[in-house]
């Protein structure tokens, strides 16, 4: 036999016995080994998102103590716009209120419409960002601020500002999205990226459809879920097409709270960096630990879904109207407060998300 192999086998037989008599040496090796490999990638990733070690430590500080609040609650307005080399790439497509509430720890989606009426500035919603950001740097998302507090009476304290790719981007991040859908639809005029002016007229688009029920989605598939209009059953109006969008919002929360998704470092610096590259936010890094405990907080919360439109609600009570003449809203059609009150509005929008209706 191989002198060597011999004294390789007496070698080993040697540790094992040495650490057998002091199996708290090993366990004590072990768990520090793993504490240096854990704290070398939580550096890397604090590198990767511009956190301090410090700044990390308000992760187990109420979320209320380092956001920007208004009577317990901090209001985040995301604005889909249509992106660069769309046609009207600045005008705002989506706009979706996340209100949360730090004393019931719940989180709240208003979808607001695309065609609401503002009239200190004689324009609709979807309007103003693009009027705003021409008039100076950052007015932008100052204007949309103002123009929501006017209209529904909710102080926004932070704006992301998202073009069509980011949700494509994201849901291809997570491999994709389980969305419940609710109705089949067909939509056979859904315009084809860049063939706008094409003729005929007809090589401008191309039909979509889906089926009712459980659908997995990718990225390019849920995007066209999200922005079909032209569908001939009551999956054509803006309301439904609102809901659409908070069903792949909610699809989103549901596939990234997850323990597999978390607990794997490449799945969130693929996510980070995608928020990095396609958001523009007046959201600091250093809010991000905040973020991240508010989030899982509200994790077991079901979101608090609102809608707001010219068709009843599940109380059947209806809170916008389009107005006529149109003359007086410069021939377009637009949405305004029921009977033009606005403070109805105001209120029941509040009612809503203290869960009262």
């Amino acid at each position: 036999m191989n002198h060597n192999l011999i004294r390789l086998k007496r070698l080993i037989y040697s540790a094992f016995a040495f650490l057998a008599n002091r199996w708290p040496i090993l366990v004590v090796a072990l768990v520090a080994t793993s504490i240096i490999i854990l704290f070398q990638s939580f550096s890397s990733y604090l590198k990767t998102v511009d956190l301090s070690y410090k700044k990390t430590l308000t992760f187990f500080d109420k979320p209320i103590s380092h956001l920007a609040n208004t009577s317990d609650r901090t209001n985040f307005l995301i604005l889909g716009i249509r992106g660069f080399g769309d046609q009207g790439e600045d005008l705002t497509d989506t706009m979706i209120l996340i209100s949360y509430s730090h004393s019931s720890k719940q989180l709240s989606l208003l979808s607001i419409p695309r065609d609401l009426w503002i009239s200190s500035l004689q324009t609709k919603n979807n309007s103003v960002y693009n009027y705003g950001k021409f008039k100076e740097e950052g007015g932008g998302s100052k204007l949309v601020k103002s123009a929501v507090l006017e209209t529904l009476g909710l102080p926004v304290h932070y704006v992301a500002v998202v073009d069509f790719n980011f949700f494509k981007k994201v849901i291809d991040t997570v491999s994709g999205i389980d969305v419940n859908v609710e109705h089949t639809f067909i939509d056979n005029k859904f315009p084809l990226p860049g063939q706008e002016t094409a003729l005929p007229i007809a090589s401008r688009y191309e039909t979509i459809s889906f089926q009712k029920g459980l659908n997995h989605f990718n990225g390019d598939l849920a995007l066209k879920f999200v922005r079909s209009r032209n569908a001939g059953n009551e999956e054509g109006t803006d309301t439904a097409r609102n809901q659409r969008q908070q069903l792949v919002i909610q699809s989103i929360k549901e596939k990234v709270f997850t323990k597999d998704f978390l607990m794997n470092s490449k799945n969130l610096e693929s996510l980070y960096q995608v928020f990095k590259e396609t958001i523009e936010t007046d959201v600091a890094s250093d809010l991000y630990p905040s973020l991240a405990r508010l989030l899982l907080d509200s994790r077991s919360k079901e979101l608090n879904q609102i809608e707001i439109g010219i068709e009843k609600d599940k109380n059947g009570l209806v809170v916008l109207e389009s107005p006529k003449p149109t003359y007086l809203y410069h021939n377009q059609w637009v949405l305004i407060a029921k009977d033009n009150n606005w403070k109805a509005l105001k209120q029941y929008l509040q009612n809503r998300l203290d869960g009262k209706q």
